[in-house]
Formats: structure tokens, C-alpha cells, sequence
């Protein structure tokens, strides 16, 4: 069965601030899933996530998938 981690979690694998899980996933960066008011993650995806490199930031300090959105303007 399928790990599922709370936002608290998730921080602490990827050593970032916990209000960052929140706007990452709210950007759809992070895959999760809102169930109710609360934020829950697969692990699989979280690290899928890290190993592809997906959250990369371009030079302008936008993701690369808010930059695509854009035009890639």
C-alpha cells in the first residue's frame, strides 16, 4: 500500500518550510490531494517529484511550469 504523508511531512522530507508545501501545492508543483481542508501526498509522487527535477526555478525566479503557462514568455 501506497504511503500517504501530511504536509508536515513532506516539509521535513524535502527540507523546505512547511507554508512552502502549501503554495507549492496549491500551484499544482507538488502533487497532492485536498481532502476537505486538508493536504494529503504520496510519497511515491513527492520523490518522483525530487528525482525528476521538476521544481527547477528559471533565471526570473519563476517555475518552469509557470513560465510555460505564460508562452514561455
Amino acid at each position: 500500500m501506497e504511503e500517504i504523508m501530511t504536509p508536515s511531512e513532506v516539509a521535513a522530507l524535502l527540507k523546505i518550510h512547511l507554508k512552502t508545501v502549501y503554495k507549492l501545492a496549491e500551484k499544482g508543483v507538488i502533487p497532492g490531494n485536498r481532502i476537505g481542508r486538508s493536504w494529503r501526498f504520496s510519497r511515491t509522487d513527492v520523490l518522483e517529484l525530487v528525482s525528476s527535477k521538476s521544481m527547477n526555478l528559471s533565471e526570473n525566479g519563476e517555475s518552469d511550469s509557470k513560465a510555460q503557462a505564460a508562452g514561455g514568455k
